[in-house]
C-alpha cells in the first residue's frame, strides 16, 4: 500500500492549522470546528474517525476543513474573539480547496459547539457563499443533535449513514 500523501497548511508557529488531508481524486471533504492537534506526523482521535469513515464509503482520500483554524483541543483553550486576519486567510484555503472539487459534498460536522462562541456563526455563513460558488452541497452523518446541530466528526456510529443537510437553513436560524 501506497504511504499517503499529505495536504497541510498552518501558520509558522503552528497555533493555527487551515487544512489537513491526503491527496486522491475523490475526497471526504470535512467541514469542522476548529483543529486540535492533528497533522501528518501526529495523528488524532479525529483524523482517525475521519480516514476510516473516508475508507468505508469509498472515499479515495479526506480533507479536512474548519470555521475557524486556531488549534485547541478543548473549547476553554480557544479565543473569546475571533482575529479577521485567520478567518481571511482560512476562507481563502478554503476556497482554494473547494474549486479543485466543484459539485462535490461537504460534510458537515461541527458539532453542539458551535454555539459556544459568536463567531462561529458568521463563519459558517461566508464558507457557505464560498461552496455555493462552486455548487457544493452540504450532508452529515447520522441523526443532527437536538439543537439541529450536525453532530461532530469523532462521536459517531458506524453505519449510520449520510443525510442531505440544509446549511444555508442552518445558517439562517443562527447567525444573529
Amino acid at each position: 500500500m501506497a504511504q499517503e500523501q499529505y495536504i497541510y497548511q498552518n501558520t509558522p508557529d503552528n497555533a493555527n492549522r487551515f487544512v489537513i488531508g491526503t491527496v486522491g481524486n475523490n475526497p471526504l471533504i470535512v467541514m469542522s470546528i476548529n483543529p486540535s492537534v492533528g497533522s501528518p506526523t501526529q495523528t488524532s482521535s479525529t483524523l482517525g474517525s475521519v480516514r476510516h469513515i473516508a475508507a468505508d464509503y469509498g472515499y479515495d482520500s479526506w480533507i479536512i476543513l474548519c470555521l475557524y483554524p486556531q488549534r485547541a483541543t478543548h473549547l476553554d483553550e480557544l479565543t473569546e474573539f475571533a482575529n479577521q486576519d485567520l478567518i481571511n486567510e482560512n476562507n481563502k484555503v478554503i476556497d482554494e480547496v473547494l474549486s479543485k472539487f466543484p459539485n462535490h459534498k461537504i460534510w458537515a460536522a461541527w458539532g453542539t459547539h458551535y454555539f459556544d462562541r459568536p463567531f462561529f456563526a458568521p463563519c459558517l455563513a461566508e464558507i457557505l457563499k464560498i461552496a455555493d460558488k462552486y455548487g457544493d452541497t452540504w450532508m452529515h452523518y447520522g441523526p443532527l443533535d437536538e439543537d439541529g446541530a450536525p453532530r461532530y466528526c469523532l462521536y459517531l456510529e458506524p453505519g449510520e449513514g449520510w443525510y442531505p443537510f440544509d446549511c444555508q437553513a442552518f445558517v439562517n436560524r443562527t447567525n444573529f
